[in-house]
């Protein structure tokens, strides 16, 4: 019982380990898959995010900058400051003075509705320049002002740009910004009056950026010229991405640490760039291969269970079959319990059925084939020492011993004797002989013929001397020659012949024997056809010797070789053996075929009756 259930648990885990391996490879390919493309789609997703954020706050910066370039035309177009502008005060130093401190007044008043403005400075075309803080007032320092690298490189520039920054020792809370914008004549059109410098602080812009960035993002403020204005880069990666991406104006491109994201402000030819990192969009991303992780194991958990509960369900008539199997032995065949699934199961249990019934009736038919086997042995017997025929022997002895004739005495007391120990030696070890000596035999039985029935039966005998040493069966070309004289020659009363021709063809050895009697009744053919016993008529001695070569010839070689009877056409009967030719033989010996074809022999001879 141990053993079954052993059997029934490798079984079961061998099934789930091959169901286990498929799904885990199925649902791999498929979690892989679904994680590649919702991996994917999150990536894409802050990858956009990342993008919109970018383009507010450069929105923002683009509304900032924006602010000041209105802001700086409300100053250009004030009435009060434009009418300050036009004063004739040509020869007047005290009008002049008068005029830059209304100026400056004005500027200054401009400057304190905007936090971040710093200074504002309007230079004329004829050189005169006017400031909104009093250090500023002074003409010289306003050209010395303008005269500084970031300024002078930038005074060139097109209406309404922004200089890079400057000042502050480098410091960008420090730094600042200028922005101009010229001022046209209102009465001659085109004719330019001069230039205002709106100056203000870095930390305007950067304001928006650094709330963007936070502690840990990468964030740039890129120049007109792809130089870095800003940059919070806590590990360089964002400097690397720069170089490596220098001159390409892309919006989006990707590089070895992960997404350059770019966008320009409008207005003022800089431009807001970030980096989203391979690490930011993993963190962002990595639930999405937990989730499918999880969900993977959790479902192949779940199927094991289930399909290890149908498993067992559906296993168990296959150990209760094979419980079965084991308790079956040869001998004691007992019938099954079908356990009806349905499916191939139920066949396999009928299938077993079957052969079990078919390993009973093999052995019944193996034991008849027994007790047929040892019956044909004793008809052999029987037919060979019949009791008329030594009857009419030991009478025919009797007459010649009367008659004085010892001679022939001796002679048919001989030639019986060679009869009786040939046919008296049955048994599966005495089963062939050789053809001479067969030949040997029936000439004995000839010889005592011809003194019970003088002139009326002449014998030819045929065979080379090569064919001689082959071996046959013992005993079956005497019972077909007696059958010959017994109810072929001597049912016609006159003198007959018998033939009998040993030869080989086409690898068979052929045995003939031929009568010129009475010749078989087509009754007779038909019965021997059908494997019934053949006689002569009613009340008459039955073909006992027919029927028992015939079946021997089946039990010892199958049923390639067989016996043929039928009628010659010059009257008389004919019979033909098929034979194996086996050369070559020097002792006795049995020459059986092999089990199977015996078993179908003693099928076809005695299971149909």
């Amino acid at each position: 019982m141990d053993g079954r259930r052993g059997k029934e648990r490798r079984l079961k885990w061998r099934l789930l380990g091959n169901i286990a391996f498929i799904l885990a490879v199925s649902m791999v390919i498929s979690s892989l898959t679904g994680y590649w493309y919702f991996e994917r789609v999150v990536r894409e997703q802050k990858i956009s995010g990342e993008r919109s954020r970018l383009m507010q706050v450069s929105g923002q910066l683009t509304f900032m900058a924006g602010d000041i370039r209105q802001f700086a035309k409300s100053i250009l177009i004030d009435k009060e400051l434009q009418q300050l502008l036009e004063e004739d005060v040509s020869g007047s130093a005290y009008l002049k003075q008068r005029r830059s401190d209304k100026v400056a007044a004005r500027l200054i008043f401009y400057g304190s509705l905007r936090s971040y403005i710093k200074n504002m400075i309007i230079r004329m075309e004829d050189g005169t320049c006017y400031g909104s803080s009093y250090d500023s007032i002074d003409t010289a320092y306003i050209n010395e002002k303008l005269a500084q690298e970031e300024i002078a490189g930038y005074l060139g520039q097109e209406d309404g740009a922004f200089s890079e920054p400057y000042g502050g020792n480098r410091r960008r809370e420090n730094q600042r910004m200028c922005f101009q914008m010229q001022m046209y004549d209102k009465y001659r059109f085109g004719q330019r009056r001069g230039t205002l410098y709106i100056e203000f602080e870095l930390g305007y812009f950067l304001e928006p950026i650094r709330t963007y960035a936070g502690a840990e993002n990468y964030i740039c403020l890129l120049g007109a010229h792809g130089n870095i204005l800003y940059g919070q880069d806590p590990d360089g990666k964002l400097s690397v991405c720069l170089e490596e991406l220098a001159g390409q104006k892309e919006e989006l491109r990707r590089t070895d640490n992960g997404y350059l994201v770019c966008d320009a402000i409008e207005g003022t030819g800089f431009r807001l760039g970030t980096l989203i990192t391979d690490r930011y969009l993993w963190e962002r991303s990595s639930f999405v291969l937990w989730f499918f992780l999880c969900s993977f194991l959790f479902s192949v958990g779940l199927i094991l269970v289930f399909i290890s509960r149908r498993m067992e369900q559906m296993i168990w008539p296959i150990t209760k079959l094979s419980a079965q199997m084991e308790t079956v032995k040869y001998g004691c065949m007992q019938t099954i319990e079908t356990v009806h699934t349905g499916d191939e199961i139920e066949a396999l249990y009928n299938s077993f059925g079957h052969m079990l019934e078919q390993l009973k009736k093999g052995e019944e038919e193996r034991i008849l084939y027994e007790r047929q086997k040892h019956k044909m042995e004793y008809d052999i017997t029987m037919s060979q020492i019949h009791p008329h025929y030594l009857y009419n022997v030991l009478n025919t002895v009797v007459y010649l011993a009367a008659a004085g004739k010892g001679q022939d005495v001796v002679t048919i007391v001989h030639a019986l004797i060679d009869t009786l120990h040939n046919t008296l030696e049955i048994g599966g070890e005495h089963v062939e002989t050789t053809v001479e000596k067969e030949i040997m035999l029936t000439q004995s039985y000839l010889e005592i013929q011809n003194y019970r029935y003088p002139g009326m039966v002449t014998a030819k005998i045929t065979c080379s001397e090569e064919l001689k040493v082959c071996r046959m069966p013992r005993i079956v070309i005497q019972p077909l020659v007696e059958n010959a004289i017994l109810h072929g020659i001597l049912p016609a009363e006159r003198a007959g012949t018998v033939w009998v021709d040993v030869e080989k063809k086409e690898g068979v050895l052929y045995v003939v024997v031929q009568d010129d009697g009475i010749g078989i009744g087509e009754d007779c053919l038909q019965r021997f056809k059908n494997g019934e016993e053949i006689s002569s008529g009613k009340g008459s001695r039955r073909h006992i010797g027919i029927r028992n070569v015939r079946d021997r010839i089946w039990y010892l070689y199958g049923e390639e070789y067989n016996m043929e009877i039928g009628r010659r056409e010059k009257g008389g009967t004919r019979v033909a053996l098929r034979l194996p030719f086996v050369e070559g033989i020097h002792e006795e010996k049995t020459y059986l075929s092999d089990d199977y074809n015996r078993h179908s022999a003693a099928k076809r001879m005695y299971g149909d009756r």
